[in-house]
């Protein structure tokens, strides 16, 4: 890392990340720069080439040639513990530089690996996020499958606090979209946040002071948004930034002044590096996957049978022959084609598909990579 080769070749990815994390760390302890570079070259190669569409990567807990990534959407890439990881490594860098793309990135980890990776049901988790057209989520169970994913995983799903906002000197990052209450004590000043995003494109802020504060606060303008529009007081203001930047607002705040910002999400594909004709349908920063129900999903599934070792590593999902993966879409207006049925963020496409958060699809088939057509 330190001399700038981006060949991982097929090492096991979860060893390096929590090893570029303690040369992160050694480098705010000791000011060492060669670890800072080795930090931000890691982490820029894995953005870059390394992960899906969902913020995951590995396949079999591994490196692959980033040029064939499409030949590795098996059922077993995703391992929790790596996006956990790079969360962490996230963290770092940005109290290093706020930047938003790194924001951007830290969206897209916990809305579609994160979050979809606990049984809605149950609780339980997967080690392993398959993208496998056809499979499903193999879940833990509550005594006797208990993986390095199973405490990661855990842990993952009481941290949605962090990484909503930081602060410096000047004022606050707004990073996230999620309701939350910050209470910024050096300046006696609460910022709360009302929002049903990603379902609505609103989020509103409402600031409480014990006196007129001075301070910035910076909306993240993500890189999936185009026509950000945000009101002070039921006031438009001039939104100069440009997507994957900053909106930056100063001014006195005082008690009762609100911001609404709005943030139109629209479909879009995600094609792999190496293969045009392979795609995720995003809406925003929302993957969406195909409902494919539970044909052919045989017992014990979809949890993991403690009587086999590490079953998850060589899961059989027995997916059905024929089951369909082509979409017929326009690449360029993906509207025109997928259409949203009422408030609840679920789609249907011109070909019968219906389309859903990866998120809210548990217990069945999906499909996230589809050939497009």
């Amino acid at each position: 890392m330190k001399a700038g080769n981006p060949d991982f070749g097929t090492k096991h990815t979860n060893t390096f990340i929590p090893k570029i994390i303690a040369e992160a760390r050694n480098y705010e302890i000791s000011g060492n720069t060669d670890s800072r570079r080795a930090a931000e070259f890691f982490y820029d190669q894995m953005i870059a080439h390394h992960t899906f569409c969902t913020g995951s990567l590995s396949d079999k807990e591994h490196y692959f040639n980033p040029a064939e990534l499409s030949r590795h959407l098996s059922g077993y890439t995703g391992e929790t513990c790596c996006t956990y990881n790079m969360l962490k490594l996230n963290r770092h860098l940005f109290c290093w530089q706020a930047d938003a793309r790194l924001a951007d990135y830290y969206e897209r980890a916990l809305y579609n690996h994160i979050l979809s990776q606990q049984d809605n049901n149950t609780g339980m988790v997967c080690y392993f996020l398959p993208l496998l057209s056809g499979a499903y989520k193999v879940y833990s169970t509550p005594y006797n499958s208990f993986w390095c994913c199973v405490g990661s995983g855990f842990e993952s799903h009481a941290k949605y606090a962090e990484a909503i906002y930081y602060k410096d000197n000047d004022g606050i990052y707004v990073n996230l979209f999620i309701p939350s209450v910050l209470t910024w004590r050096d300046k006696g000043m609460t910022v709360r946040q009302d929002t049903s995003f990603p379902e609505t494109d609103v989020t509103r802020l409402t600031i409480t002071t014990d006196k007129p504060v001075t301070a910035a606060i910076r909306l993240r303008h993500p890189a999936w948004c185009k026509g950000l529009k945000v009101t002070v007081n039921g006031r438009e203001i001039k939104t100069n930034s440009k997507p994957g930047t900053y909106l930056t607002i100063n001014r006195t705040w005082k008690s009762g002044d609100k911001i609404v910002a709005t943030l139109p999400m629209k479909l879009h594909l995600e094609t792999t590096a190496d293969n045009p004709h392979r795609a995720a349908v995003m809406y925003g920063p929302v993957v969406l996957a195909g409902e494919k129900g539970t044909d052919g999903i045989v017992a014990p599934a979809p949890v993991s049978d403690p009587e086999k070792y590490n079953d998850y590593y060589t899961y059989d999902y027995h997916v059905p022959a024929g089951l369909k993966t082509t979409l017929s879409v326009d690449r360029n207006h993906p509207e025109k084609s997928i259409t949203r049925q009422g408030p609840a963020l679920r789609f249907k496409s011109s070909d019968g598909e219906t389309l859903s958060p990866l998120y809210d699809i548990n217990r069945q088939r999906y499909v996230v990579y589809w050939d497009v057509k």
